[in-house]
């Protein structure tokens, strides 16, 4: 009887499981204007928390959630934009033979993400639905709306993506968003509608080769800033809980109006230029990263005559 309720007790305790880590990131973003030759500097350290429960329902379905609370370490405490506690995602997922389903608010990254800079489309989230099936060609579906800080109105989103994985990787996904916020009036709504395609090629087990191409057809502005791409080289990388790997990547970046809310950590909206990046685990789930952006402004309203921007980007990562 005692075995039994130990064997009981150590399959519930195993429910529910914490992960988490905490985070320094240090980033300096600088822009050279035209105008007056001038030089601005942006600076930002950034501390964050975040806890990442999962729970056990039955065989075939968990609960996730993601907890971030933010402190800015260049503000005082109290002082607005200095403290913040959100809870990033919560969804509940099944999981089946070659079949998933998420329900709830959680992470949107777009497919061509698996390549060190990032994603190129979307780095963010939304709330609603997703199902994706199949095993080396899979097939995902979503729906549901994205709430942000920059749109007034939220957005009704779906989303369809195919992708193939092996030592070739290949994909290609439509998105599509309606929401007042991008006309500035209450009359109607106007739809975005943004195909991209991504491949990439796994050499060996440390060289890998990527590039990704989307195109935003409903902006109304120059052909120019309706796409976006990356080509990007990556070597290794660093494993949090091997001592001593490490790993780096070069990219050119362009980042336009079919990048609704990409990867920024190096390259930021609007811009184009070369981003290199470096990351070496210093101890046993202690992570450093370094990236640097350098390049031009692709913004077409230029009110201050900026021109050349980059972006010097440091972090620290302590899992647990």
């Amino acid at each position: 009887n005692l075995g039994v309720r130990v064997a009981n007790l150590e399959k519930h305790a195993d429910m529910v499981k914490w992960e988490g880590k905490l985070e320094y990131t240090y980033t300096s973003e600088r822009v050279e204007t035209l105008r007056d030759s001038g030089k601005k500097r942006t600076n930002d350290d950034n501390l964050l928390f975040r806890l990442e429960p999962s729970a056990e329902v039955n065989s075939h379905w968990h609960v996730n959630a993601r907890l971030d609370a933010e402190t800015k370490m260049n503000k005082d405490a109290g002082e607005a934009g200095s403290d913040k506690v959100e809870l990033k995602y919560a969804w509940a997922q099944g999981d089946y033979d070659n079949f998933t389903v998420k329900l709830g608010k959680m992470e949107l990254l777009t497919a061509e993400a698996y390549a060190k800079p990032g994603a190129l489309i979307f780095d963010h989230h939304f709330s609603g639905a997703e199902v994706s099936f199949g095993k080396d060609l899979r097939v995902k579906l979503q729906a549901g709306r994205i709430s942000d800080e920059e749109l007034a109105d939220p957005a009704n989103y779906q989303g369809a993506e195919l992708m193939y994985n092996g030592r070739l990787t290949a994909g290609l996904g439509y998105y599509r968003m309606s929401s007042r916020s991008y006309t500035g009036y209450t009359g109607g709504k106007e739809r975005m509608n943004i195909w991209g395609v991504n491949a990439g090629y796994s050499f060996d087990k440390n060289n890998f080769l990527s590039a990704a191409y989307a195109r935003n057809n409903s902006l109304a502005m120059d052909k120019k800033y309706k796409k976006s791409y990356q080509i990007s080289y990556d070597y290794k990388g660093a494993k949090p809980d091997d001592r001593g790997s490490w790993g780096a990547y070069v990219s050119y970046r362009y980042i336009a109006g079919a990048a609704l809310g990409a990867t920024t950590d190096g390259a930021m909206e609007f811009t184009k230029g070369v981003e290199i990046g470096t990351d070496y685990t210093l101890f046993p789930n202690v992570v450093l990263s370094a990236k640097y952006f350098r390049g031009k402004d692709l913004n077409p309203v230029v009110t201050n005559g900026q021109d050349k921007v980059s972006k010097l980007f440091g972090r620290v990562e302590f899992f647990f």
